[in-house]
């Protein structure tokens, strides 16, 4: 009878929670779990010590199963017609669709991808619902009924087994065999259940999960990213003995001697569950297998829940654990029985280091340190879901452009991701998975409730035991975006009690107690020099988020970064941030384009349109241009010419924080503009980390030269686990001799050139060599550009362009002259409403080698034109022309405000080359410092140049294309590239969050006067 009643109530009680009479848990604020374990770090037990040795090594034990795979789904738009009891295993699923596991449900053709930033999705029309916390929308509530089955290995017979469901979004009850075991909220971490009680030793068991898309947690998840569900991470089971390691916790830190050497000191404290006389012993080997440390506890028999402190331990000469040299060290964790038989193993790999502030900056192994970083959100064409594979290129191509820090943005990332980083070195902020945006700040705000507070404090405490034993996170972040009140004044408490080995930041803390770090995001220069002038401040200015990286982005890198490596008190920050969150789809007639927020559902689905999409690389990690500033700024190696006399010397800043130079080889060449090479040598360079020192080579003898420069690069000496000998770390490029005038690069051979100029608009609009055109239209006056996002959120950007009628300009002559071969056009410059914004006075006049003279002047009407896009020239070509050679900055997308990474050579590239395809398409393909630029089909060319460096772009489509399209399938090509000859244009800035255009990289609203040579001819 007893039986009977239990499983009626295990039947009864999930149900029972869905009755109108009473609130059921996914709708209330108190709700964080039921029969859950406590959480704790990961003691999945290893088959062996090699297991222990890889990232993921635990997947290899005879210990652990996966459940991962095809899972059977079913899926319902309302709570209520959800199939009531397919938790029994008699229920019928076999009609049901498969889905894979993890994976998100909307990415495999079930309910309504979703991306907002600052609002709950569910806080629409579309729902019928507005916010009302705890409670959210119940009948449009989506809900995904997963079953599968499986079979527990005879080995594990009499041995406990636990299940682990690692992310879940965002709600989920959970039933084995038909029986009721619990219910979870909160999506980024893992939940754990002991189902030994539950399972057939021999047979099926039938494992059922009901998801729940929206659940109060859903309030504590407002973070910028796509709101989509499910099962989005590992399931697994693992089978420990009945007396069991349940937890551990380490500290290994140093201290710096001053022969620079460390010594560590090490503890260790265990949980041992489970009654009986038993042994735990721990080893500590180093990265060569040597013994470092060893000891030995007895357990209490009688203690089933006992704590074992080992003895606190120094070790001589220990290698730190640094994000440049990340040492590790095995921590091989043993339970034994009575009779000293091994029952079972776990442990981690565990790095000595240690974290501080010291006069006001953070340090790691007391050295201050630079945060080089960015934040990440984990993004995949599954959803939330990232493949390890995906997770080690991710990592990979951090570490190969000198990026130092990840933030988890904003949540806990796969458990794999911080063995990854233990194991290459990358710095983490862990972050809990707490923002409530979408209430704001003020006295609504869910930090200010302290009936959250049990919510605030389960995600806070799930972060920490999951991931404490991990080296590389030297920052706990309390969430973001959430306001600041009571919860996080207590879980800050709470953190800073349980770990005093880390630091503890959040943003919304601002300069109040709660934060270690003061980490705001997206200020001003002037507020960082503002802040690093003060004489009150204690804490580190550390950016949790800048420099923001949407569409054609991260313009003035170099401006923060001369501040920040010129105040100690501003230790850098993470870059907004690493990848796209855009999937790859396919319309109608078979042109595949990335997607972004409102491009599913409905046309009136609550969307932010492409906010989502602002990565340093694309969502398939293909890297977007800036990504080459950043490493470039990044570079840990800098230099400056201090003279260019009877030999070169120069000045460099070794900004590694833990290497010396000579890890180091440095390449150096001396090359003319054509890029010979004049003079070239290898130097070792002895430099401790932090210091600077200088260099001298030999001048080359640069009388035949027009232009000369000087370049370096850095390459280590040995390879190491991600950057090889072959990989650049850093480089440098100065000019040792530079032309006076650029047109001396165009040829001397005469030319049968001819030209025609429009009468009524003062157009170009024929240029011949021969019989051959080489204008496909008319070369005119060019005042704007497709905008870039950036441009529609700087104050100085669209909006201004378009108010003048930038984006639409014509040109009426008022007057032309024609005097001998030279042609002088006055002209109005009509806007795109009919009014007059400036004028223009064209010149062209024929040179005698038959090249053609176009000189502007071109006068604003500043009452009309608060700002310009450009000031240049632009025509199109047909596409035969397509072929281009330049001598200028590259090869590399720059602007005046992103031109770090470019350097001056001659490059040959294509107009399909050049043109980036950003998720939504905006101006593009732009090169800096040009000296020349020849554009050729197979036989014929027009090559350009001008007395001072300009800029140019040339790209496969009509700038009217590019402007008006919001996805790239909507691009077509009419058989014409587009050029552009520029002799100012504006920088890009980054104002979709954060500082526009700097005032020195803006096109000044003057009388501007400007020329280029068009030089046509035939091989």
């Amino acid at each position: 009878m007893r039986k009977i009643f239990s499983i009626l109530c295990g039947i009864l009680l999930p149900l029972s929670s869905l009755a109108q009479t009473t609130t059921p848990e996914w709708q209330s604020q108190y709700s964080t779990g039921l029969n859950k374990l406590e959480p704790h770090a990961y003691v999945i037990p290893y088959s062996s010590v090699t297991a222990l040795q890889q990232p993921g090594g635990y997947e290899h034990s005879s210990y652990y199963m996966s459940l991962n795979g095809k899972w059977k789904f079913h899926w319902n738009r309302n709570p209520e017609l959800r199939p009531k009891n397919f938790y029994q295993p008699d229920f019928a699923v076999q009609g049901w669709n498969d889905i894979n596991v993890p994976g998100n449900w909307e990415r495999q053709g079930y309910g309504l991808p979703i991306y907002v930033n600052e609002t709950y999705e569910f806080d629409d029309k579309l729902f019928n619902f507005k916010k009302n916390p705890p409670h959210v929308p119940s009948a449009e509530n989506e809900v995904g009924d997963y079953r599968r089955t499986f079979t527990i290995p005879a080995a594990w017979k009499g041995r406990r087994v636990v299940l682990c469901c690692e992310g879940v979004k965002s709600f989920f009850y959970l039933w084995i065999n038909g029986q009721y075991v619990g219910y979870n909220v909160g999506a980024k971490m893992p939940s754990e259940w002991d189902i030994t009680k539950y399972l057939n030793d021999k047979g099926d068991n039938v494992i059922a999960m009901e998801v729940y898309r929206w659940s109060s947690g859903s309030y504590l998840e407002c973070q910028d990213y796509w709101r989509i569900s499910g099962i989005e991470q590992d399931v697994y089971l693992y089978s420990t003995p009945m007396q069991y390691i349940a937890d551990y916790n380490t500290t290994a830190s140093v201290d710096k001697q001053t022969d620079g050497s460390y010594n560590g000191t090490f503890s260790l404290t265990t949980n041992i569950k489970g009654t009986g006389a038993a042994s735990v012993n721990y080893t500590l080997t180093d990265d060569k297998g040597n013994k470092v440390l060893s000891e030995d506890k007895t357990v209490n028999p009688k203690d089933a829940d006992a704590i074992v402190n080992f003895t606190t331990k120094d070790v001589q000469n220990v290698a730190a654990w640094s994000a440049e040299h990340p040492n590790l060290y095995t921590l091989l964790i043993t339970l034994k029985d009575k009779d000293g038989n091994v029952t079972e193993q776990t442990g981690s790999k565990i790095g000595f280091r240690t974290i501080e502030i010291k006069n006001k900056q953070l340090c790691v192994n007391g050295t201050p340190i630079l945060i080089k970083g960015a934040n990440r959100h984990e993004h995949s064409e599954h959803g939330r879901t990232v493949s390890k594979e995906l997770m080690e290129q991710d990592i990979r191509m951090m570490k190969q452009n000198n990026i130092n820090l990840v933030r988890c943005s904003h949540y806990p990332n796969d458990a794999y991701w911080y063995q990854l980083c233990d194991k290459y070195g990358l710095y983490v902020i862990d972050e809990a998975n707490i923002e409530s945006h979408g209430m704001g700040y003020g006295k609504e705000s869910l930090a200010k409730d302290s009936t959250w507070l049990k919510a605030h404090m389960d995600r806070t405490r799930r972060m920490y035991e999951r991931s404490k034993n991990h080296p590389s996170i030297i920052i706990w972040s309390l969430g973001n975006e959430a306001g600041n009140g009571t919860n996080f004044e207590h879980t800050y408490r709470w953190l800073k009690n349980a770990d005093k080995t880390r630091l503890i930041q959040y943003e919304r803390a601002e300069e109040n107690f709660n934060t270690d770090i003061y980490c705001p995001m997206y200020r001003s220069l002037d507020h960082m020099k503002e802040y690093a002038k003060r004489t009150d401040t204690t804490r580190p200015y550390i950016m949790c988020e800048y420099l923001h990286a949407m569409g054609n982005s991260c313009g003035g890198m170099k401006d923060y970064w001369d501040l920040i490596e010129k105040e100690p008190i501003l230790q850098g920050g993470s870059i907004w941030d690493w990848v796209d969150q855009s999937f790859r789809e396919v319309d109608k007639n078979g042109n595949w384009y990335w997607s972004y927020g409102g491009d599913y559902g409905p046309k009136d689905v609550p969307s932010f349109d492409n906010f989502c999409t602002n990565g340093l690389i694309a969502a398939d990690r293909t890297p977007h241009p800036h990504l080459a500033e950043v490493k470039k700024i990044y570079q840990n190696i800098k230099s400056e010419l201090v003279s260019n006399d009877k030999e070169i010397t120069i000045k460099v800043k070794n900004w590694f924080d833990f290497t010396n130079l000579n890890a180091y080889q440095l390449n150096w060449q001396i090359v003319d503009e054509n890029g010979k090479v004049l003079s070239k040598g290898t130097k070792n360079v002895d430099c401790a980390p932090h210091e600077t020192t200088t260099i001298t080579f030999p001048t080359a003898n640069l009388k035949a030269t027009t232009e000369a420069f000087l370049d370096l690069a850095w390459q280590p000496v040995n390879d190491g686990l991600v950057i090889t000998k072959n990989d650049v770390v850093a480089y440098d490029q100065f000019t040792l001799k530079q032309a006076a005038n650029c047109t001396t690069y165009l040829p001397r051979e005469k030319q049968r050139t001819s030209y025609k100029v429009d009468e009524k608009t003062g157009e170009l609009t024929s240029l011949k060599n021969g019989n051959k055109e080489y204008l496909a239209t008319p070369l005119c006056l060019s005042l704007y550009r497709p905008a870039t996002d950036n441009d529609g959120r700087d104050q100085f950007g669209l909006r201004l362009w378009r108010e003048a009628g930038l984006d639409s300009i014509t040109q009426k002559v008022t007057k032309i002259t024609h005097k001998k071969d030279v042609t002088n056009a006055e002209t109005e410059i009509i806007g795109k409403k009919g009014n007059v914004i400036g004028t223009a006075l064209f010149t062209y006049q024929p040179q005698k080698d038959g090249a053609l003279a176009v000189s502007v002047t071109f006068n604003p009407d500043t009452a009309i034109i608060k700002s310009l896009a450009r000031i240049g020239l632009t025509f199109r070509m047909n596409d035969d022309f397509g072929k281009v050679e330049y001598v200028g900055r590259g090869d590399v997308e720059t602007y005046n405000d992103r031109k770090q990474a470019g350097l001056i050579g001659h490059y040959n590239t294509t107009a399909e080359a050049m043109f980036h395809y950003y998720v939504k398409p905006q101006a593009t393909g732009n090169r800096t410092d040009v000296r020349w630029v020849k554009f050729s089909d197979t036989k014929n060319q027009l090559m350009v140049a001008a007395q001072q460096p300009f800029q140019f772009s040339v790209i496969p489509f009509s700038d009217s294309v590019v402007d008006r399209a919001t996805h790239i399938n909507q691009l077509y090509r009419d058989g014409k590239v587009t050029v552009h000859l520029d002799a100012l244009q504006s920088g890009v800035g980054t104002a979709t969050c954060g500082p526009g255009v700097a005032e020195q990289y803006r096109v000044p609203v003057k009388r501007t006067t400007f020329s280029f040579v068009l030089y046509p001819f035939a091989k």
